[in-house]
C-alpha cells in the first residue's frame, strides 16, 4: 500500500471518529477543538489557542505545548513530556482552502480542526500513536529502546536530503517514542521537516506542509534533571564521594 493511499485512509478514519491519544496507562477519547466550518481564515494566534485548548482537555499535567509552526497548508504543533524532555506527539490544523491529496484537507468540514499529524506521528509513535495495531502497522513496545541513535538519525536524514532536496541540511533532532523528527534547513532557515524511524532508519518526509512561514515558541523544551537512582546520578555520586572523603581527611590532618 502506498504512503499516499495509507494516509488518505487514515485521515478518513480519524475524521469520522474522535481522536484517541494512547497514554502509558489508559486510552482516552478526546473531542477535537475546532473553528466554525465557515471560517475563512485561521491566524497563528488562533492556532496557538486551539492547540492549548486541546492540551487542556487531555488533562495530563506532564504534557506541554512546545511550539507552533505555520506552513502554507497548515499549522503544526509539537507537544513534549516535561518530566522526561521527550517529545510526545504532533498535531495539525489545516487552513481553509489548503491543497493536499486533491484538496480534501481544505474542504470546509476539515478546516480549523485540531487533528493528529499523519505519517510517523500515528504510525511510528510507540507510546502516543493513535493507530494501535490497525492495518498491520509496524510497532515496537514503548519500553524497547530505539536502536538508531540521534547522530545516526541525523546522518541518515542528511543522506536522504542530499539525494532528494539538494542544498538542504539536517537541523535540530527531536526525540519521540519510536522515531526522531528532524528540522530541514536551507541557507540556515527552516525549509520543512522529516522523520527517521528509531528502529529501522526509514525516512519519511513531511510533504503535506507546504512552504514554511513562521514559528511561535510556547514552552521551551527543558533538559530533564536526572532523578536519584538514575545512572547519571549514580555516576556522579561514585565520582564525588571519594573526593569528598579525601578532602575531609586532609583537613583533619591539618588540624
Amino acid at each position: 500500500m502506498s504512503k499516499t493511499l495509507t494516509l488518505m485512509i487514515l485521515l478518513i478514519v480519524v475524521t469520522l471518529g474522535s481522536f484517541s491519544i494512547v497514554g502509558a496507562s489508559a486510552t482516552r477519547s478526546i473531542a477535537v477543538s475546532s473553528l466554525p466550518a465557515q471560517a475563512s481564515t485561521v491566524t497563528i494566534d488562533t492556532a496557538v489557542q486551539l492547540f492549548k485548548a486541546y492540551l487542556n482537555r487531555l488533562g495530563n499535567p506532564d504534557l506541554a505545548l512546545h511550539e507552533v509552526e505555520e506552513y502554507q497548508n497548515n499549522f503544526y504543533a509539537s507537544y513534549f513530556e516535561q518530566s522526561t524532555g521527550i517529545f510526545a506527539f504532533q498535531m495539525l490544523i489545516w487552513k481553509p482552502g489548503s491543497f493536499w491529496t486533491g484538496g480534501m484537507m481544505g474542504s470546509g468540514f476539515m478546516a480549523g480542526i485540531v487533528m493528529p499529524e499523519p505519517g510517523p506521528n500515528v504510525m511510528w509513535n510507540t507510546k502516543y500513536g493513535v493507530m494501535g495495531g490497525m492495518m498491520g502497522i509496524y510497532r515496537q513496545s514503548a519500553s524497547s529502546p530505539m536502536t538508531v541513535t540521534v547522530d545516526q538519525a541525523k546522518a541518515t536524514a542528511q543522506q536522504f536530503l542530499d539525494a532528494s532536496f539538494s542544498g538542504t541540511t539536517a537541523g535540530d533532532v527531536d526525540t519521540y517514542y519510536g522515531y526522531y523528527n528532524v528540522d530541514v534547513l536551507k541557507n540556515g532557515n527552516t525549509f520543512g521537516m522529516l522523520s527517521v524511524n528509531g528502529y529501522t532508519g526509514q525516512v519519511w518526509y513531511h510533504s503535506w506542509h507546504g512552504a514554511y512561514i513562521q514559528t511561535v515558541e510556547v514552552t521551551p523544551n527543558p533538559t530533564p534533571t536526572p532523578e536519584f537512582g538514575q545512572p547519571v546520578t549514580i555516576l556522579m555520586l561514585v565520582l564525588i564521594l571519594p573526593i569528598t572523603v579525601i578532602i575531609e581527611r586532609r583537613l583533619e590532618v591539618k588540624r
